[in-house]
């Protein structure tokens, strides 16, 4: 017997197309410098790289002139919150400015009138002077020099 089809509410539904058509605007607008506080709850929590942010860019890594390229994103409803993630990355249009890729994390909430707010973001992208480690080796087999 085939495994049962997971069920998704109209609610769920609704609440994840809201989340990532707000998540998708605030990329939008803090690409193009713009101030989206519609999209967000008067006093939402920001934080970028570890610092509080109340002006835009509002996101991690975001500069002047040039554009967000957004990647794989999870998106879970839980009752009247929504909590996103998103992996993005921001490509300048400027020749030799290298691109910074980044993690932001957005906590959504219904606001007492009923409209899909940003509560929550925090952003980051890894500094620029840390390089990843390189894969193990695999020629070496593990007990063997």
């Amino acid at each position: 017997m085939p495994a049962p089809m997971p069920t998704v509410t109209l609610a769920a539904f609704a609440a994840d197309s809201i989340a990532n058509g707000l998540i998708s605007r605030a990329f939008a607008a803090d690409a193009a410098l713009q101030e989206p506080d519609s999209l967000y709850v008067e006093d939402a929590e920001i934080i970028a790289n570890g610092e509080p942010r109340a002006d835009a860019p509002r996101i991690a890594g975001i500069g002047l002139d040039g554009r967000v390229q957004l990647g794989s994103s999870r998106i879970t409803v839980t009752g009247g919150f929504v909590f996103g993630s998103v992996e993005y990355r921001w490509l300048p249009n400027s020749v030799g400015e290298p691109a910074s890729e980044g993690r932001a994390t957005f906590v959504i909430g219904r606001t007492r009138e009923g409209t899909w707010r940003v509560l929550h973001l925090h952003s980051s992208t890894p500094p620029a002077d840390v390089t990843r480690p390189a894969p193990p080796d695999s020629s070496r087999v593990a007990g063997r020099n």
